[in-house]
């Protein structure tokens, strides 16, 4: 009776051991998989403790802010990169009366970064300005307009005609909330106020969380008063 019982008692030890052992091999193939999908861009960080874009330097005063971006990859085509945002910044960064920002966007192989300046010490209205850097990831090498239009299957005739849409949107919308009538103001003269003339003048591409988007810098300011109905994110259209 006692042998029967041993037997039947190793018997359920097996199975047991081995469904253990396949849950511990399940753990440690997740464990991986999450580990290398939580830490792929680690390995090409200079520094380890910081994020991938951070802050490296910043000055405030009131409402108006500093904050420069320093892209964390250590590769010499990305130091250069470092080197033409300090170049870019340092016009501004003495400045008392200016709102310097950034944003960045990861998609797969590509870093999108977006340097974003108000600069409200112009005499008649603040000045808008945009500044991106789009990088491949793998060859640490900035994507130029083209390949990002090709890689969106689109023409720069696209982008036009979506930033073109937007505006007529814009301008309709503020004649319904009556800021002004189209007899007072038609499109051309919308234009004029934004201080459009072409719409690709300054635009700057930007991948956003897999969107193709351009920022455009126009004036937010007019004689109507616009500046209450146009926000930030206006700035940047989405384009595909």
């Amino acid at each position: 009776m006692i042998e029967k019982f041993n037997k039947l008692d190793n018997s359920k030890k097996i199975p047991i051991a081995i469904i253990t052992a396949i849950v511990l091999i399940v753990i440690i193939i997740l464990f991986a998989v999450f580990k290398d999908k939580g830490s792929s861009y680690e390995i090409i960080k200079e520094y380890d403790n910081k994020d991938l874009v951070y802050t490296v330097k910043s000055t405030k005063k009131d409402i108006f802010h500093v904050y420069v971006p320093y892209v964390n990859i250590k590769d010499s085509a990305i130091k250069e990169i470092n080197e033409d945002i300090n170049s870019y910044v340092d016009d501004y960064i003495d400045k008392e009366m200016v709102i310097l920002s950034y944003e960045y966007d990861t998609n797969g192989k590509v870093l999108s970064l977006a340097v974003k300046t108000v600069d409200y010490e112009n005499e008649n209205y603040p000045l808008v300005y945009f500044k991106t850097y789009n990088i491949n990831l793998e060859t640490k090498k900035l994507i130029s307009d083209n390949e990002i239009l090709d890689a969106f299957d689109i023409t720069s005739s696209d982008v036009n005609s979506a930033i073109e849409k937007q505006f007529k949107k814009w301008y309709k919308n503020l004649i319904k909330e009556g800021y002004f009538a189209e007899s007072e103001c038609d499109y051309d003269c919308f234009l004029d106020s934004r201080g459009v003339e072409n719409y690709m003048d300054e635009i700057s591409y930007y991948i956003d969380d897999g969107k193709l988007v351009v920022f455009k810098p126009f004036s937010f300011y007019s004689i109507y008063k616009e500046e209450e109905y146009f926000k930030e994110e206006d700035f940047k259209i989405i384009i595909k």
